[in-house]
């Protein structure tokens, strides 16, 4: 098996990194690298993982907040310098894991022979109920992506899915040499539906396994689900995403259709219906940045 360097990003993630850590100090397959990007925590997250880290652990220090996807591009860059280093994998440190999990996944990984391989999540605050059993693209109301909630005992081990978390992704060198890292114009959220949608572009299957597992504190690293900084962060991401592949035209419809959605639906909607409005108008004008790629 190759040795894999894991990738996170610390931002005020001091509460999450002690059972983190302890998770992947645990692993039966130790051989391992782990990359953490502060992107200037206020909480001492930097001082957090330097307490609980080992020789095995780099840490880079950002002065301002870069956003998650600029970070994880660093480490990549970083970690891709070491031409002996061929396998990636983008973890949350909001999560916990079982000793066996790294050896299932480079099992799982070198047995499909995958350039993108993603786990199954489940939330940490109910280990019975799936984050994320597989994804996919939709086009048909909005462009978005979805993240399979059911897993049945029936279903295959296995399966091709148009759509991965970056809570958990496995890459290898050669695909991001081939489709380029993670698109810059998106802060936080709908970076890892751009990688898929490029993915997809570039005929490059995700697979998804359902073993090993994740546990995920859903939403940690943003205030929670539907907190102002959601709200701002999500809707911008979205509609930048609909403008990148469907244009400003149709960028605009996707506005309409969402705020229309809240307005009749007011029962079933949380988040703040300005901030929504604001980040939406904010990915209709923010400019797009070009993809950066990965220097051999």
């Amino acid at each position: 098996m190759m040795r894999p360097t894991l990738i996170t990003v610390l931002y005020n993630s001091a509460e999450a990194l002690p059972d983190f850590m302890a998770s992947l100090h645990a692993q039966d397959h130790d051989d391992w690298r782990l990359l953490a990007v502060d992107n200037a925590s206020a909480d001492g997250s930097a001082s957090a993982l330097a307490a609980l880290a080992d020789e095995r652990t780099t840490l880079l220090r950002n002065g301002t907040n870069l956003g998650f996807a600029r970070a994880v591009n660093q480490a990549l860059s970083h970690a891709a310098s070491d031409e002996n280093q061929d396998l990636f994998i983008l973890i949350n440190n909001d999560t916990t894991f079982g000793p066996d999990f790294l050896t299932k996944l480079l099992a799982a990984r070198d047995r499909l022979g995958a350039d993108v391989i993603a786990p199954r999540i489940m939330r940490m605050n109910d280990p019975n109920e799936s984050w994320y059993a597989g994804g996919a693209i939709e086009r048909d109301w909005v462009l978005r992506s979805i993240h399979h909630k059911h897993d049945p005992a029936d279903l295959a081990e296995h399966s091709i899915v148009s759509f991965a978390t970056g809570c958990c992704l496995v890459l290898t060198r050669n695909v991001l040499q081939r489709v380029g890292l993670l698109d810059e114009s998106f802060f936080v959220y709908w970076e890892d539906t751009d990688f898929c949608l490029r993915l997809e572009q570039a005929g490059v299957p995700i697979h998804y396994v359902r073993d090993p597992v994740l546990l995920h504190h859903v939403g940690a690293s943003s205030g929670g689900a539907f907190s102002p900084s959601f709200t701002r962060l999500y809707y911008k991401g979205q509609i930048l995403l609909v403008r990148k592949y469907c244009g400003l035209g149709t960028a605009g419809r996707c506005c309409v259709r969402l705020l229309a959605n809240r307005l009749s639906h007011p029962e079933r909607q949380k988040g703040d219906l300005k901030a929504m409005l604001l980040a939406m108008l904010s990915g209709l004008v923010f400019r797009l940045r070009e993809t950066p790629r990965l220097v051999r």
